[in-house]
C-alpha cells in the first residue's frame, strides 16, 4: 500500500502539491521593510502603494526627528497639503520643528479634514498620530497654566514680601519714635526733680531752727546807756 501513497504525492509535471497550496496561501505582495531606507531618498518616495505603508510612515517619521527645527520648518513649509499623504507628511515636519499650540491645532484639523482619504492600511497609525498631537496640545495647555499660577502666586509671594518689609520699616521707625519720646520725658522727669530741690529748702518752716536761735529772736532789745551821756545831761539841768 506504501507505493500508491508515494505515487498520491508526487505532483503533475514535476511540481509538489504542498507548494502549490502554499504559493495559493501566501500573497502576492510582499511587505516592504523601510527601516533602513536611506532618509535622503524616503522624502521622493511618492508611489501609492509606498505610501500605504505603515512602515514607510515609520520611518518617514524616524528621519524626520533627525532633522534640525530650522529645516523641518523649511521642508514643512514647501509641501503644498492638497492630499492626505502631504498633510501627514507635513504634519511630521512641522511635529519635528517643535511647533506652538496653534500650530497643533492646525495639525489636528487637517487630519480631521481629510480623515475619509485615509487607507485602510495606515488608518490605525494615523489615528494613533493624530492623538499623539491632543496629547501634546493638552500637555502645553497644563504647562502654560501652571506657568502662570506659579506666576501669579510668585507676584503674591513678592507683594507679601514688599508688605513685610514696609510694615517693618514703619514698626522700627514707630518703635525709633517711641524710644526718643521716653527718653525725653525720662530727661523732663530728672530735670524737673533737680529744680524742686532748691525751693523745698527755701519753704523749711522756722521751727525748723535751733533753739538758741529762736530764743535770741524773741527777746526783745535792751537800750544801753552812757555814763558820760548821763552826767552832761545832770549838769544842763
Amino acid at each position: 500500500m506504501l507505493p500508491f501513497i508515494l505515487v498520491g504525492c508526487v505532483g503533475v509535471n514535476g511540481q509538489s502539491p504542498l507548494s502549490t497550496l502554499t504559493q495559493s496561501v501566501l500573497p502576492e505582495d510582499k511587505v516592504v521593510d523601510y527601516r533602513y531606507t536611506d532618509c535622503e531618498n524616503i522624502w521622493n518616495m511618492e508611489q501609492p502603494n509606498v505610501r500605504e505603508n505603515s512602515l514607510y510612515w515609520l520611518r518617514v517619521m524616524d528621519c524626520a526627528d533627525r532633522l534640525s527645527t530650522n529645516e523641518a520648518r523649511t521642508d514643512a513649509n514647501q509641501i503644498d497639503a492638497n492630499h492626505w499623504w502631504q498633510v501627514f507628511q507635513q504634519s511630521i515636519l512641522l511635529n519635528a520643528a517643535e511647533p506652538t499650540v496653534a500650530e497643533r491645532r492646525k495639525i489636528v484639523d487637517n487630519l480631521n479634514t481629510y480623515s475619509l482619504q485615509f487607507p485602510t492600511a495606515v488608518r490605525p497609525l494615523l489615528q494613533l498620530w493624530r492623538e499623539q498631537q491632543v496629547q501634546a496640545i493638552n500637555l502645553t495647555e497644563i504647562n502654560l497654566r501652571f506657568k502662570r499660577l506659579q506666576q501669579d502666586s510668585d507676584n503674591r509671594i513678592d507683594r507679601l514680601k514688599e508688605q513685610n518689609a514696609r510694615l517693618e520699616f514703619e514698626l522700627n521707625n514707630v518703635s525709633r519714635k517711641l524710644e526718643n519720646l521716653t527718653d525725653i520725658e525720662r530727661q523732663l522727669s530728672s530735670r524737673k526733680q533737680t529744680q524742686n530741690i532748691p525751693a523745698a529748702e527755701m519753704e523749711k518752716p522756722a521751727t525748723d531752727k535751733p533753739a538758741d536761735e529762736q530764743t535770741s529772736l524773741q527777746k526783745p532789745p535792751v537800750e544801753t546807756v552812757n555814763p558820760t551821756e548821763d552826767a552832761t545831761s545832770t549838769s544842763k539841768e
